[in-house]
């Protein structure tokens, strides 16, 4: 293999084609660009409903007839269910504690003062390790002797159904538009390779003809959609960039919404300027070199 013969035969074919390569390295700039915008995107939404999960609970109200002993038994349950794995994290409150919280978020705390005695239970305070196991802990829990027989366990179901549903359509819909895209590119870059291909196949022909292996002919092609790739994939970083730096920093640091108030994490602009050079670069090479294999044949 000889690299350097290659990478001429490829800079000489789009020197000699510069409309082909003008329009594969535009097809490639526009794929890139909005994968490069839906990533960032996907990966902020997608943290922002992980955070809401992560916020889901259930409450293990106890009650006030139970004795100590039958608290720590429910204590060593829900230990149990830590092992297992389907709890994260527990927490007791205490009676006290859950008029001091009631306390903090009532506008008037003043009507507390009419109460004659505290009656709020007592409970625990459970985040399941995965919201889609939180039934499985509610049916582990109840009946226990210390559990309220009139307030039970406190579970948001709907919440978190509706919570796991959005996660997963996010998922879904972000990693099916991302095949779109890539898919899209893959077909548009040989396409526009094909191009360049039907304008040098009497040369490729008499190449051929000569001895010449299908990789001998395939590799300068294979360069090109490469060289493409990169090119088309560095402009659009670069317009990325200018976008964020112009646009969403300055308007990220001007406004004042539970957006971007919001601490969901996304991706670091060098790791996605990394991943969408390299993405353009192994779409460019597989357009081409996919797209030649029947294209071959003389």
């Amino acid at each position: 293999m000889r690299p350097g013969f290659f990478l001429a035969e490829a800079l000489r074919s789009i020197r000699a084609n510069a409309a082909i390569s003008i329009a594969a390295t535009v097809t490639v700039l526009i794929a890139v660009f909005i994968l490069g915008a839906f990533i960032p995107s996907f990966l902020y939404v997608q943290n922002t409903v992980d955070q809401q999960k992560d916020k889901v609970d259930i409450n293990v109200f106890i009650a006030d007839s139970a004795t100590v002993q039958q608290v720590n038994g429910l204590q060593r349950n829900i230990d149990g269910l830590r092992e297992q794995g389907l709890v994260r994290e527990s927490t007791y409150v205490s009676k006290d504690d859950a008029l001091a919280d009631l306390r903090e978020r009532l506008r008037d705390p003043s009507v507390l003062e009419e109460l004659p005695s505290n009656p709020l239970p007592a409970s625990f305070n459970v985040l399941p390790a995965d919201p889609g196991q939180s039934q499985q802990i509610v049916v582990a829990l109840q009946g226990h002797p210390a559990v309220d027989a009139d307030l039970g366990i406190s579970f948001a179901s709907d919440t978190a159904d509706r919570l796991l549903t959005v996660a997963r359509v996010i998922q879904y819909a972000g990693g099916a538009l991302i095949l779109v895209l890539l898919v899209a590119s893959i077909l548009l870059i040989g396409n526009t390779i094909r191009l360049s291909f039907v304008a040098r196949r009497r040369e490729v022909e008499v190449m051929k003809l000569v001895g010449a292996t299908n990789w001998f002919i395939r590799w300068p092609f294979v360069i090109e959609g490469i060289l493409f790739g990169l090119a088309g994939a560095t402009v659009a970083v670069a317009m990325l960039f200018g976008i964020k730096v112009l646009v969403v920093d300055s308007w990220a640091a001007d406004a004042d919404s539970a957006l971007t108030r919001n601490d969901a994490g996304t991706i670091g602009f060098l790791a996605l300027a990394a991943i969408l050079v390299a993405a353009g670069a192994i779409v460019g090479a597989l357009g081409s070199g996919i797209t030649l294999r029947r294209f071959l044949r003389v």
